[in-house]
């Protein structure tokens, strides 16, 4: 949605690993000081995970937070 292409149902799918993110840190994961910076963030889908999160939990949502959607965990 932030570079304007087309999407379809997964991004639903996107939205929840944002939502995950958000439940287990508190923040969400590519926030910044500006705009521009946040959307290059998820443009380049610039994940950093905080040392408290599980190996588990990291391979979910980086499993879901996959640019190609049709690579992008289904439910």
């Amino acid at each position: 949605m932030v570079t304007g292409d087309n999407h379809d149902y997964r991004v639903d799918i996107w939205s929840l690993g944002i939502l995950c993110y958000e439940f287990c840190c508190g923040v969400p994961p590519f926030e910044t000081d500006t705009h521009d910076e946040t959307y290059t963030r998820i443009k380049d889908v610039d994940l950093n995970f905080p040392i408290f999160l599980s190996t588990e939990v990291k391979d979910l949502i980086s499993r879901i937070l996959v640019r190609d959607p049709s690579k992008r965990l289904t439910l």
